[in-house]
């Protein structure tokens, strides 16, 4: 061990001031970054448990966590509850016992829990809070949806129906933004279609920020649409017929050449046509037919006035000869005749396009040929109808050549990259050619010195000699000063070479390369 020691401490000092301070800067450098490195290791890591809270629900949760020993955290202004990833699974059981947090709904099974006892009001409080849990639980399966709360108010059943009243319901939503108003119109239809009685109407839809998204925001009675409504689904449909044109016009001329904007008048209130058509002809409706017939024979010559003519024929003798039959046929009817009638009952869907006008402007470097093809290409694409006022509008102006932002903000692989993320890479260039720099002037100056310091013999022994001094039988001409320093200067080099035989060596070779 102090061979080591003494070993570590002879190389220490055969190391130049300038390597001892390359030497302690890299061991720190080294220590720091391994220590950063095992705070990363060690750091605990956490996972989100509940996200999209309220601040009501994440207080609840808390407390059934705290209650289950679990380690957690608050984040993103208290609306995520973050814990252990190691006891994510035991957070989960401890929250589903306490039914705490989006997704933990009262449901009809926990009617299932009511003993014999319960009062009719009771069973009454547990079907309404066990059909707003299953109703909530319904809409938090909709994409987009992150929780739900429904409240129900169901009518009591009345003697008269005159005196009863309606249901109605009240949903609060915590949405991520990407609801469209279909979306809401069928939860809308779909709590209505869940209670009895429940009309959509009478079903009110606000988000987390209190805005009304049902009825004032969709369809309302009798198929007519708020403004709201109406205004989105033009803004949607011009939006979406531009977009189309948008994405011809770039694969045709090329990015930034051309622009499209779409101006349409839609009809979106739902009409029903009731109509009664005669076509003229008579289509007999009764008929009724009276058809009377009498049949007679013919009666004889009448006798003498008294009683003999009161006898009949056959008793009488020679009595007249019979005379002959007669028949009687009577007929009439009566028929009633209406008119041929055609009753049709139409009911036509909203959506229909009243108007429409179409704007493009070309860059002034698209030539006229190519702006009427297009033009034309357009009016067909959109169905263009001048009969009902739709037009077409073109003009070319110089457009503003604007550079490629997202060919900008790629990074050397193509990626794209963020304000930070250039800066970093900006940062990591500078230093890599500072560092560059300084390694390559280090070299240079490097190349310029001797390995190791020239020691003191070497620099007197190369000093100048007389050649006469050095010839046999002249060594009595030598000054005795000169002679005893020499031999200082020799026993001196016969110590180096045995304390430092490797040094020596790697002088000499270094000589020999010059």
């Amino acid at each position: 061990m102090p061979t080591s020691l003494n070993s570590l401490r002879e190389t220490w000092r055969n190391v130049e001031p300038r390597g001892q301070l390359t030497l302690v800067i890299s061991f720190l450098l080294v220590a720091v970054t391994g220590y950063f490195l095992w705070s990363y290791a060690t750091k605990p890591s956490y996972t989100a448990v509940q996200t999209n809270l309220n601040p009501a629900d994440t207080n609840r949760v808390t407390q059934a966590l705290a209650s289950a020993g679990v380690t957690y955290k608050v984040v993103n202004g208290g609306t995520e509850v973050d814990v252990l990833s190691s006891q994510q699974s035991k957070a989960q059981v401890a929250l589903a016992s306490k039914g705490v947090g989006p997704g933990n709904h009262a449901s009809l099974a926990d009617m299932s829990s009511l003993g014999l006892g319960a009062t009719d009001f009771q069973q009454r409080v547990a079907f309404q809070r066990g059909l707003e849990g299953d109703v909530a639980s319904q809409i938090e399966g909709i994409d987009g949806v992150t929780a739900a709360q429904v409240q129900l108010v169901l009518p009591q059943d009345t003697l008269f129906q005159d005196q009863a009243s309606a249901a109605r319901a009240s949903v609060l939503l915590t949405d991520n933004g990407t609801l469209t108003s279909s979306t809401v119109a069928g939860i809308a239809h779909m709590v209505s279609s869940s209670v009895q009685g429940l009309d959509p109407t009478d079903v009110t839809i606000t988000d987390n920020l209190g805005q009304l998204l049902w009825p004032a925001g969709g369809v309302g009675a009798g198929g007519t649409v708020g403004a709201t409504a109406k205004l989105a689904q033009q803004q949607a449909y011009d939006a979406q017929m531009a977009a189309d044109i948008n994405a011809m016009l770039a694969r045709t001329l090329g990015p930034n050449r051309a622009e499209a904007r779409v101006n349409a008048q839609l009809d979106l209130d739902q009409v029903t046509n009731d109509s009664v058509s005669y076509d003229g002809k008579s289509v007999p409706l009764t008929v009724q037919k009276d058809d009377e017939k009498l049949a007679g024979s013919g009666a004889g010559a009448s006798g003498v006035a008294g009683t003999g003519s009161n006898i009949p024929p056959v008793y009488q003798n020679g009595g007249g000869a019979g005379g002959s039959g007669s028949n009687y046929t009577h007929q009439s009817g009566t028929t009633t005749y209406g008119a041929n009638k055609v009753i049709s009952h139409q009911t036509v869907a909203p959506g229909a396009v009243e108007k429409q006008s179409v704007a493009l402007l070309f860059d002034s470097s698209i030539k006229p040929p190519a702006v009427t093809a297009i033009k034309n290409t357009v009016a067909g694409m959109v169905g263009l109808d001048p009969s009902r006022g739709d037009q077409i509008t073109t003009a070319s102006v110089p457009f503003t050549k604007v550079p490629d932002a997202a060919a900008a903000s790629q990074g050397p692989l193509g990626m794209s990259l963020s304000i930070i993320d250039m800066a970093k890479y900006a940062v990591g260039g500078i230093a890599s050619a500072i560092f560059l720099f300084l390694v390559r002037r280090n070299l240079k100056r490097r190349e310029g010195e001797a390995r190791h310091p020239e020691p003191t013999w070497l620099r007197e022994i190369s000093g100048h000699m007389p050649i006469a001094a050095l010839e046999p039988g002249m060594t009595d001409r030598v000054p005795p000063e000169l002679v005893q320093q020499r031999q200082s200067v020799q026993r001196q080099a016969e110590e180096i070479v045995q304390k430092q035989p490797e040094h020596v060596a790697m002088q000499v070779q270094q000589w020999m390369n010059e």
